[in-house]
């Protein structure tokens, strides 16, 4: 996983945290992804779509479901 996919991803889960900032429509789920996914878009904006769970849920099925994340916690070496 790049550097960019894992701080997308990082800024997904804390994104869970806060209230629905913005109800994203469904036209503008592929063309906001692509925006994501290529840099296009600042962090703030990424969060505040985040806080929207329909459109986290679609982009995380999308881009994350079939990865195989690994984590590391440090305390547990």
């Amino acid at each position: 996983m790049s550097n960019h996919k894992r701080n997308i991803r990082a800024l997904m889960e804390s994104a869970k945290e806060f209230k629905v900032s913005r109800k994203v429509d469904t036209y503008e789920y592929e063309s906001l992804e692509k925006m994501i996914l290529e840099d296009n878009i600042r962090y703030s904006e990424i969060i505040e779509l985040f806080t929207d769970k329909v459109y986290r849920t679609w982009f995380y099925e999308r881009n994350f479901a079939d990865e195989q994340v690994t984590v590391t916690r440090y305390s547990d070496l």
